[in-house]
């Protein structure tokens, strides 16, 4: 098991954007091995085998396939009622309240309000509070399936109507699997170091009336981020032109670094 996480860390991959109407970004799959198990490697291996204990417990139309491994928010409305300019404050505060109200963050909102960071308004409007929900409900059942998903490979999916004929794709997960960067953690805080700050993928696809398909791949590791962009043809050259407000607002808002945003026709 140490062999494993040793390899893996010491590996960096790019992941390459995914053809057109397609979900962004496949999960990483982990490889085999056998070796020895040290004492960390058993406390790993221990935390999978329960991880799996849990989701065999779970009824198996409830599990997310291997299409939709890690947390996957899918809401049943579109987040805005009618066709509309979109506004960036304005969406990156809907989906910050899609996934905080999604039930998947439940247990870490739960010690946030023991420690009074946040009112107990917030951790009754989860759906493992809402009236309609039983613990052996379906609802839950699905909840707990993608909340032992997402401790297992840290991917949180989000697919979401915007505005009738608008709609949003995006995919975030770790660059180092969450078990791995726990060991790697563990080691650092040994040696009187500390934790090895983490890094990001994402992809999202957004695909708007009159305009199609515009794709984003970025990376952030620290206060740096890489993008790149694909849409239409027609678009290359507008979109191109606006990467440069992009990046001073990147800069200024988000305090990130960012050298420069290649733009690309989708094939």
């Amino acid at each position: 098991m140490d062999t494993l996480v040793h390899q893996v860390a010491k590996q960096r991959s790019t992941v390459d954007l995914l053809p057109r109407h397609t979900l962004p970004v496949a999960p990483i799959q982990a490889t085999a091995s056998t070796t020895e198990f040290s004492q960390a490697g058993q406390q790993i291996a221990r935390l999978i085998q329960l991880i799996q204990s849990f989701q065999q417990q779970v009824p198996q139309q409830m599990q997310p396939s291997s299409q939709q491994m890690g947390g996957h928010i899918k809401p049943d409305a579109p987040l805005f009622p009618a066709s509309t300019q979109l506004d960036t404050l304005t969406l990156m505060g809907r989906l910050q309240t899609i996934v905080k109200d999604s039930g998947l963050f439940y247990e870490a909102l739960l010690a946030r309000w023991a420690a009074e960071k946040v009112p107990f308004l917030q951790v009754r409007q989860q759906p493992q509070n809402l009236g309609q929900f039983r613990a052996s409900s379906p609802q839950i059942q699905a909840i707990l399936g993608q909340q032992l998903e997402l401790l297992n490979s840290g991917i949180i999916r989000i697919e979401s109507e915007l505005w009738p004929q608008a709609h949003l794709q995006w995919l975030v997960q770790p660059d180092v699997n969450p078990l791995v960067q726990r060991w790697r953690d563990e080691q650092r805080r040994k040696q009187g170091e500390e934790p090895e700050p983490p890094a990001w993928t994402s992809e999202l696809k957004l695909t708007l009336p009159q305009v199609g398909e515009i794709r984003a791949q970025m990376r952030l590791s620290q206060k740096h981020l890489t993008m790149q962009l694909q849409c239409a043809e027609p678009l290359v050259a507008s979109l191109q032109e606006a990467t440069t407000r992009l990046m001073a607002r990147l800069r200024l808002g988000a305090g990130v670094e960012i050298d420069s945003i290649p733009v690309s026709r989708l094939p």
